[in-house]
């Protein structure tokens, strides 16, 4: 494994250098940084068409995929998206979403396997799914919690907030570890599903619903993790 990177140490001169080098390119940029660099490798594979798998990992997709679609047939794209943090220590078990690039359904294919042959699971999904169901799964949380933790902050509630508060308000101050960038690009992306979530706010939470939804020993188990990510 090598690196090419801007901001620390690097291993070639250029992009051009790394994708004649390399058998695998990810690209773990911000989305402004990875659109920029698929630009500068396509016109390096136009110039030298070889077989290299190239992937990106960005968080949102529009605006990235459509330029994996010009790239020369011999280089293997798709576009990915890995459903975990950086806390973990191996790919075994963990899901990726896999973004196909137009018809090039056995680009991915062979991108998916290549995840696997790392242990992982893998679902394949389109840009514009992914985009909605990340609008959910990212934006909406990264809204709520900055929320909750501006209201803690102009309310003073970590003077006399209980566990719910604190739990809260740690989830809000980790969200900031991310840039300012990406934050503010993750909410504006998402703003559709943020809208959604405000929406849905005008009605109380159907507490039964939920518990019969829910198995009894999911529960259980929730509360207990919720007390031990609280633990210094």
């Amino acid at each position: 494994m090598r690196f090419y990177s801007r901001h620390g140490p690097m291993d070639f001169g250029n992009i051009g250098e790394l994708y004649a080098w390399a058998d695998v390119v990810i690209l773990a940029s911000s989305m402004d940084a990875t659109r920029s660099q698929l630009k500068e490798l396509l016109e390096v594979s136009m110039e030298n068409p070889r077989r290299v798998m190239i992937f990106d990992i960005a968080s949102f997709k529009g605006g990235i995929v459509e330029l994996y679609s010009r790239f020369p047939p011999e280089v293997i794209v798709a576009s990915v998206h890995p459903m975990f943090g950086p806390g973990v220590n191996c790919f075994e078990d963990q899901l990726f979403l896999v973004v196909p690039v137009g018809d090039r359904e056995n680009d991915a294919m062979e991108v998916a396997a290549f995840l696997e042959s790392l242990g992982a699971r893998v679902e394949f999904v389109s840009s514009e799914e992914h985009d909605r169901l990340m609008g959910f799964a990212i934006g909406v949380p990264y809204f709520l919690g900055l929320k909750y933790l501006e209201l803690a902050v102009e309310k003073e509630l970590e003077r006399f907030g209980g566990t719910s508060s604190r739990f809260l308000t740690i989830y809000g101050k980790a969200v900031l570890n991310d840039s300012q960038e990406f934050i503010e690009e993750v909410i504006e992306r998402s703003m559709p599903q943020i809208r959604e979530f405000i929406e849905g706010l005008r009605n109380v939470p159907d507490v039964g619903f939920l518990a019969r939804e829910l198995d009894e020993n999911e529960i259980k188990d929730a509360y207990r993790r919720f007390y031990r990510a609280l633990e210094p």
